[in-house]
């Protein structure tokens, strides 16, 4: 007979933003954990739950509802699309049993599908919404180029064929290897474009309603030979915020420069009151990841 997850109470002095989180309205939600979460989005219409369709964020709902807890909404810090992967999603809830770490860590889980892991559990304060306490996010975006297509990475990155490459090397002379289909001096010209602060209205989704389209990119990466392939390039995106597809849009921006398509002043116009019709395509959602998000603002306000 299986024993129930050992409870501890939890300590104050460890609950993040303790004192700048609102309680939550339920009086029995005395209890708040954070969740480090790792998933393949290939079968999940993304991280926000919906009427139809399988999400991240319901099948973490009913895991915990499985280990006999009461709870609240979890509250995920990204909202992932449709396909897309996270390795660093972080998200939280209230509830109204004190269970260890490890505890959590192993039901949860143990409950969980093969398609979503539990990486870490902390404890927090009751009502904290890791939305809030953001400072920065990185994504990691993946292509494969050559000829032929790697099955074992059909879920994970682009697959670019020889006639989709640079304008200044014929289709039949490519090697699969990256420099054989972008021009990354090109490419990285402009990642560097894109650091700092500007104005990315032309690079979201054209359905993204939001007034403010400023946003910083601390670092832009173009990274060819990933994991030690030829056939393979990243490219890393890190910043404060993002807007709905922001990322995809910059990815296929990037990849229109390197395939000569798009040149540097074009991007720059971009920058400086451009319209998303004039940016690159967006990028398919498989080749992106949510590697990692740091956090720290509500212990910093």
């Amino acid at each position: 007979m299986s024993r129930p997850p050992r409870t501890d109470e939890q300590s104050p002095t460890v609950l993040a933003g303790a004192r700048r989180c609102k309680p939550p309205k339920d009086p029995e939600l005395t209890h708040a954990l954070r969740l480090t979460l790792a998933y393949d989005g290939t079968r999940f219409n993304g991280w926000q739950a919906q009427p139809k369709g399988r999400t991240v964020q319901q099948e973490v709902e009913a895991a915990i509802e499985a280990m006999g807890v009461k709870r609240s909404r979890v509250r995920g810090c990204s909202r992932t699309d449709s396909g897309v992967h996270a390795r660093g999603q972080v998200a939280a809830f209230d509830c109204n049993r004190s269970i260890t770490p490890r505890g959590w860590l192993l039901g949860l889980n143990g409950l969980l599908p093969e398609d979503i892991a539990v990486r870490a559990v902390e404890p927090v304060a009751p009502g904290y919404d890791p939305r809030f306490d953001s400072t920065r996010k990185l994504y990691r975006y993946l292509v494969n180029v050559g000829l032929a297509r790697d099955p074992l990475l059909r879920h994970q990155s682009w697959h670019i064929s020889p006639r989709f490459g640079r304008k200044d090397i014929s289709p039949f002379e490519r090697e699969a290897r990256v420099p054989d289909y972008f021009d990354l001096d090109a490419m990285n010209e402009v990642a560097r474009m894109l650091e700092g602060t500007h104005d990315f209205h032309a690079f979201r989704a054209v359905s993204d309603r939001r007034e403010n389209t400023v946003r910083t990119m601390r670092a832009v990466r173009i990274l060819p030979e990933y994991g030690g392939r030829a056939d393979l390039l990243a490219i890393e995106v890190e910043g404060d915020a993002f807007m709905k597809n922001m990322v995809r849009i910059l990815v296929g921006t990037l990849i229109e420069v390197g395939r000569h398509k798009m040149d540097a002043p074009q991007v720059r116009r971009l920058l400086n009151g451009g319209r998303r019709p004039d940016a690159g395509p967006t990028a398919p959602a498989h080749g992106l990841t949510l590697v990692r998000i740091w956090l720290g603002r509500l212990e910093e306000a």
